[in-house]
């Protein structure tokens, strides 16, 4: 299986119908593509006796580095501290499934990291972007999930500078949705309930192979230097799909409130690992997408994963407080032991999922690989840390997972 088709251990589900309905001919590309991303855990999987420490001189690692990196420092560039603060927001982004439980299902990219006006044509009509361009869009994320031919949410967190160009944004955002026809259909003002803040738009769609009618809405609303876009796709009507935007508007204005941005004006400033965990994580050379050679929060890596809500509860149990997601995804939990329980919980689901077992990664014997299509997967305890390798051959995942390994255990 190819990796630029999968999250982590998981198929992402595209409904056609709902794809055609969000971009009217706009496509969304894939950041994930090529790369590894975190996945879903099994459940109740009991913690393992943990491994002692293997000597490094037992691993082949390849060409892979085995040294950890000097301290990362600040981002040098406002554009990187931009993606770098847009990679911090994501931990105060609210999921899909937080308006709706039944909404995990992967849904086209699944997530986005919008580092310019330019990348929020993944989410919306270009008139859209022109306008938060105009308005000068500082960053942004945002989150899609699905209930497969039924339901489609995407909550999305813009940036602006301040509070009175996020209000102008949202009006001149949502004239330009308001004024693009889908199929001939143009879109009609709607109110949600509770919340006269929200600018909207609603138009029905009924894709060409079904005779259902689903209902679009899009909405905006301002919140201090913040705008909340939420886009609902649902074959339950205008109040069902109304119902899913009030949800997440009360569900993320207290969330955002907690979020300390980096200063508009010092973006070059923002320090790029804080914690020293990317600096140890195996890195993705080249030109990388935006999400990743970063370190996400409890609540930010949720939104890669196959199962939020499993893995929420899977990291919350395991103490899981940072992920790094690079060439290898590494977990930082609270203790060796509760670290076997993240390896042993993902390989438990790719198991499950009906991966061909393949050879562990050699002297490493705790090291658990699997077979996917034309790629290989390993997972493995490096003392407190759960590591995640995907690569397009089982040498390569073993070498990158050595590595990995040593970077991690290193004294």
């Amino acid at each position: 299986m190819n990796t630029s088709e999968t999250l982590r251990r998981f198929t992402k589900v595209v409904s056609v119908a709902a794809t055609a309905a969000l971009f009217a001919a706009c496509a969304a590309p894939d950041d994930s593509a090529t790369q590894p991303d975190p996945g879903v855990p099994g459940a109740n999987v009991p913690t393992t006796t943990v491994a002692p420490i293997v000597n490094p001189a037992l691993l082949d690692a390849g060409t892979y580095p085995t040294a950890v990196r000097p301290p990362l420092g600040t981002a040098g560039d406002p554009r990187v501290g931009a993606i770098t603060d847009a990679q911090n927001l994501a931990g105060f982004v609210v999921g899909p499934w937080e308006a709706d439980e039944a909404l995990v299902t992967p849904y086209l990219a699944t997530y986005y990291l919008l580092d310019s006006a330019g990348s929020l044509m993944q989410l919306a009509p270009e008139g859209v972007a022109q306008q938060a361009e105009t308005h000068g869009l500082v960053n942004g994320f945002a989150s899609a999930r699905q209930v497969a031919d039924k339901t489609v949410m995407i909550n999305a967190v813009f940036r602006f500078p301040d509070a009175a160009a996020a209000a102008s944004a949202t009006v001149d955002m949502n004239t330009s949705a308001a004024a693009q026809a889908i199929r001939g259909v143009t879109p009609t003002p709607a109110v949600i309930p509770g919340h006269p803040e929200a600018a909207a738009s609603t138009y029905p769609f009924t894709p060409h192979e079904s005779e259902r009618e689903w209902t679009v809405i899009r909405s905006f609303a301002p919140h201090g230097p913040y705008v909340f876009m939420q886009l609902v796709q649902s074959v339950d009507g205008f109040d069902a799909a109304a119902a899913l935007v009030r949800k997440a508007i009360e569900v993320q204005g207290p969330r955002i409130d907690g979020f300390a941005p980096a200063p508009a004006d010092a973006l070059a400033d923002v320090p790029l690992d804080p914690s020293g965990l990317l600096a140890k994580a195996l890195p993705l050379p080249g030109s990388a997408a935006p999400t990743k050679n970063a370190v996400y929060s409890r609540g930010g890596a949720v939104h890669f994963q196959s199962n939020p809500i499993a893995s929420k509860t899977l990291f919350t149990d395991t103490g899981v407080t940072a992920v790094a997601m690079a060439l290898t995804n590494v977990y930082e939990a609270k203790s060796p032991g509760l670290a076997s329980m993240v390896v042993g919980s993902f390989s438990k689901e790719v198991t499950a999922q009906g991966a061909a077992p393949a050879d562990s990664v050699p002297a490493l014997p705790d090291s658990h690989c699997s077979a996917r299509g034309k790629a290989f997967y390993c997972v493995a305890a490096a003392g407190r840390y759960a590591v995640e390798v995907n690569a397009e051959t089982l040498p390569e995942a073993h070498q990158q997972m050595a590595a990995q390994y040593i970077l991690l255990t290193a004294p």
